[in-house]
């Protein structure tokens, strides 16, 4: 819940509109793109996706933090903003913590008790504003200034991992290189799972240095902001596209790719950020559910026929979910496959890719 003896606090959006509520989590000012997830839960794993770094996230559903969240994950948030209808400050698991002394100890700036509803309308109409979460109105033209002038660059840099590293697997039977962009590390699972010895390396790791690790595949992973802005990371996937290896693209990586074999990519009027984005499966009847989020689509018609064919595409917006390619072995996707207990529709994709693997080891 959201308490009145909690200091206000103010979220301030580019075209002046201010929207009252209280403060959560640290007290002071933050400025990134607002942007809106419809997810019901998960919010632990929301905060930590390095996708939403440089963003400010509303949760729609009006009740955050009533599971509590684990303090013991020391991995740090990447949102730099949350907002908030309701908090829950007595968490069902009492070895949790709730989402206020989260974001406090990872120093997260929060608003709670915002018309959310409002905001998700205004934000929508918008399709892109930026905004910032402050505890005070006073300079709030000198703020507004800030908050226009304000870009998300170098997200990938911030957000990749710095040094290589190892994932190893029960009975071993691929080995795989991950191109991390910025990825939640729960992608590795269905790898591992799988049987992929992972080796996560860092997002500008030449083509050659990559292939120094006699890869069977190669994953060019999800991660955060403006694929036109990684000119380098374009080139490297370009190069990876003629060294007959199985690539196998998420997220960034769709789009990355896609500029790799000359596509292009528009910024979408309303991103894909939620949990219930229906892709349908290309010529066929099958609709599958997914969890999205993303600002960017690959353009239908810059796709030449000879090097890669739509797969799958948004029911709602006609837009590219997934293509295959023709010119070389490879299949994107623009969201993260599901291989859940309980949420498995689409795990199927992974396996997709492990067949592309074992034909290109003859299998």
């Amino acid at each position: 819940m959201f308490f009145e003896k909690s200091p206000k606090a103010y979220l301030v959006l580019a075209d002046g509109s201010i929207f009252e509520g209280y403060s959560m989590g640290e007290v002071g000012t933050t400025i990134g793109e607002v942007v809106f997830n419809t997810c019901m839960a998960s919010y632990g794993e929301l905060l930590n996706d390095p996708t939403y770094y440089g963003q400010i996230v509303a949760q729609t559903y009006p009740l955050a933090g009533n599971k509590g969240l684990d303090n013991l994950d020391k991995s740090s948030t990447k949102a730099c903003g949350y907002v908030v209808r309701e908090w829950c400050n007595s968490p069902a698991n009492s070895e949790m913590v709730t989402l206020d002394k989260y974001l406090k100890d990872r120093k997260i700036v929060g608003i709670s008790g915002v018309d959310t509803r409002r905001l998700t309308r205004a934000v929508r109409d918008k399709g892109y504003i930026n905004g910032a979460i402050t505890n005070s109105k006073d300079n709030i033209d000198k703020l507004l200034k800030k908050i226009n002038e304000y870009t998300i660059s170098g997200a990938v840099d911030c957000v990749t991992t710095k040094t290589a590293y190892t994932v190893n697997c029960d009975n071993e039977k691929y080995n795989v290189v991950v191109v991390d962009y910025g990825f939640s590390k729960s992608m590795l699972r269905p790898f591992t799972s799988r049987g992929c010895k992972v080796t996560v390396v860092p997002a500008n790791t030449s083509a050659n240095d990559i292939m120094a690790y006699n890869p069977d595949g190669i994953i060019l992973s999800d991660g955060p902001a403006d694929p036109d802005d990684n000119p380098q990371l374009i080139k490297i996937a370009k190069e990876l596209t003629t060294k007959d290896v199985p690539l196998f693209c998420l997220g960034l990586g769709h789009q990355i790719i896609a500029l790799a074999i000359n596509a292009k990519i528009e910024k979408m009027p309303i991103g894909h950020r939620g949990s219930n984005q229906p892709v349908k499966i290309d010529g066929t009847k099958k609709i599958m559910t997914t969890t999205q989020n993303h600002g960017y689509a690959v353009l239908r018609d810059s796709i030449a026929k000879d090097v890669a064919n739509s797969w799958l595409s948004n029911v709602n917006d006609s837009s590219i979910e997934g293509l295959k390619f023709k010119s070389f072995k490879g299949l994107s996707v623009q969201f993260i496959p599901k291989d859940e207990k309980d949420y498995c529709d689409n795990a199927w994709i992974y396996d997709e890719f492990i067949t592309l693997m074992g034909g290109n080891k003859g299998e």
